[in-house]
């Protein structure tokens, strides 16, 4: 067997067969293929070719403070090292070295890993750019990256990045070589096929920094480098250099980034991400064995549909709604645009949903009806038996869609009919849920089904021309009770398991809903048409409970300041109309 033979088996078992190792030895194949790595060391070599002799015409052997270095030399120019054999024999020390660096950084010693990595390092940093050198230096600024990334130097990693970009540059006006041809260049591999290999190394950089800009929370930056690595895989799927290509995290990765310029309010390139996202799933294999994870992710882009279209709506009102503040055309505020910021090469459908911002009800339904055709189909996928939080997230999803069609809505019968279908979903989940396994979601459908109970009353309460007809008493007081007890619920879900008392201090991100819980219950008991009087101090009891709960908490006041305005004045107010009905009385 010859030493490349050996080389490939080595590097198979490292990088291919690891992947299927079992979780009770994750790193079998990584320790068996140092290993063999290992033994390489010992084993001649002397391959002589006149392509090899004329590559180490331009690259020299010295001795530098103790240390083997190689450096560029001009052909022309007369070598320390005259041996190429020497010089070839050491090269390969060096792609050894670096095999067993990456398997201790992959072994989860990186410390020993990474020191390893900058001794090569300083072996070739003055001949980063030789063709039989540029592979490995990208390779290894990679993990270098990997290994500072893994630490959360995300600094340090951005500088070894900059390095890498500058190594990719000064590649251009030269062919590099693969990592294997570093023991034996083969002159049957096309310069073509040496350059993929090269572009799609350096593709993994710029997802990589992609991670790293996502860490610092530098979104823009992010998102800059996540479309240059999906332009990049693109350009090798469009011309069949798709050996590395992965139509499935493509598509994947793809939808991600549209979640980012959906909540920059740039609709147009977020549709054209989600459309590319969907004409990518065409091309996954529909295996047996990768059905099932290819339905889940058809049903998840579904769910970025619906995102898609409730934000849609939701910055549409916000923008209408500043405008009228301000007695503008909404266009002044924001304008609308139809061109997305870039433009992935694939030939996708006509959109079937607007990027432009909605002005009216008629253009508001069209995306609703989008959007709930997307949530009954990924429905089919996450139903409640198995999926609770996705069906759970879907279910408040429609709820939202109702909620954000209202604004658009004129007429306040429909209106009521849209919050009750509102009420009639969430209640309904939160009677086939277990509060228990699921409390979390569980205070989330309490405190949005109360919202709707208060957005239904103030509906019925502008409806009702005459408020002192028993029937009209007795609907308001339905919803009335209806709005207190869920949110009564909402609240007892904060209470202690064992004891049932409530707590004295709540965690800060529970404090604004549990206290916007007492002021909802506040105004509920204020709407009562009946019973004024027992019921106003019932109002004031819940705005004393706020106030006397931020007066003990100051640091809480931030979280509730306007309401905590509004349940001052209603203490001081609510005692001179108390008293004024007991004389009424």
């Amino acid at each position: 067997m010859t030493f490349l033979e050996r080389y490939l088996i080595a590097v198979d078992k490292c990088y291919v067969q690891s992947l299927n190792d079992s979780e009770t030895e994750p790193y079998k194949s990584k320790y068996e293929a140092r290993k063999l790595f290992e033994e390489l060391y010992d084993v001649d070599i002397d391959e002589k070719s006149d392509n090899l002799e004329k590559e180490f015409q331009t690259l020299d052997l010295i001795e530098e403070d103790d240390k083997k270095k190689f450096i560029m030399i001009q052909s022309d120019q007369q070598a320390k090292e005259l041996s190429v054999s020497k010089k070839h024999r050491y090269l390969i020390h060096l792609l050894l070295d670096y095999h067993i660096a990456a398997i201790y950084s992959d072994t989860e010693e990186r410390s020993e890993g990474e020191s390893r990595l900058r001794s090569i390092l300083t072996s070739i940093e003055q001949a980063l750019y030789h063709p039989l050198l540029c592979s490995l230096s990208l390779n290894l600024l990679n993990q270098l990256i990997l290994i500072r990334t893994s630490f959360e130097q995300y600094n340090d990693a951005i500088e070894i990045a900059k390095q890498t970009e500058d190594l990719y540059n000064k590649s251009l006006v030269i062919e590099p070589y693969l990592l294997r041809e570093i023991i034996h260049i083969d002159t049957s591999i096309q310069a073509d096929d040496r350059r993929q290999e090269f572009e799609q190394t350096y593709t993994h950089t710029l997802f990589y920094l992609a991670q790293i800009y996502g860490k610092l929370d530098q979104k823009n930056e992010s998102a800059n480098y996540c479309r240059l690595t999906l332009e990049r895989q693109l350009t090798m799927f469009n011309t069949n250099h798709s050996k590395h290509f992965d139509p499935f995290d493509w598509a994947t990765n793809c939808a991600t980034l549209s979640q980012y310029y959906m909540t920059n309010h740039d609709f147009a390139t977020a549709r054209h991400c989600l459309m590319c996202a969907d004409k990518m799933l065409e091309n996954v294999p529909s295996t047996h064995a990768e059905n099932d994870k290819l339905a889940e992710r058809i049903a998840s882009f579904k769910r970025c549909w619906v995102k898609y279209a409730v934000n849609l709506l939701s910055d549409s009102s916000d923008r209408l709604l500043q405008a009228a503040d301000r007695d503008v055309n909404p266009n002044e505020i924001v304008r609308s645009s139809t061109t997305p910021q870039f433009q992935f090469k694939l030939s996708l459908p006509p959109p079937t949903i607007t990027c432009s911002f909605i002005l009216d009800y008629d253009q508001a339904r069209q995306v609703f009806l989008f959007a709930m055709d997307k949530i009954d189909s990924a429905k089919s996928y996450y139903i409640l038996d198995g999926f609770v939080t996705d069906h759970v997230e879907l279910c408040q999803d429609t709820s939202q869609l109702y909620s954000k069609l209202v604004f658009f809505e004129s007429n306040i019968d429909r209106k009521c009919k849209m919050h009750k279908r509102r009420i009639d979903l969430l209640s309904t989940l939160c009677g086939e849920i277990s509060e228990e396994h699921y409390l979390y979601i569980m205070r989330q459908l309490l405190f949005e089904l109360g919202e709707c109970y208060s957005m239904l009353l103030d509906l019925k309460l502008e409806q009702k021309s005459d408020l002192n007809s028993n029937k009209t008493i007795e609907k308001i007081s339905h919803l009335t009770k209806l709005g207190i007890s869920t949110f009564e619920r909402f609240l007892s879900t904060m209470n202690d398991k064992k004891t049932k008392e409530k707590p004295e201090t709540y965690a800060d991100e529970y404090v604004r809903p549990v206290l916007l819980a007492h002021f909802y219950i506040a105004r509920f008991y204020s709407k009562f048409i009946d019973n004024r009087l027992e019921n106003l101090q019932q109002s004031l009891n819940q705005y004393k409970i706020i106030v006397n709960y931020v007066d003990k908490h100051p640091n809480s006041r931030e979280y509730i300041e306007q309401e905590y305005s509004i349940c001052k004045e209603m203490i001081d107010l609510l005692p001179l109309k108390l008293e004024k009905l007991r004389q009424i009385k």
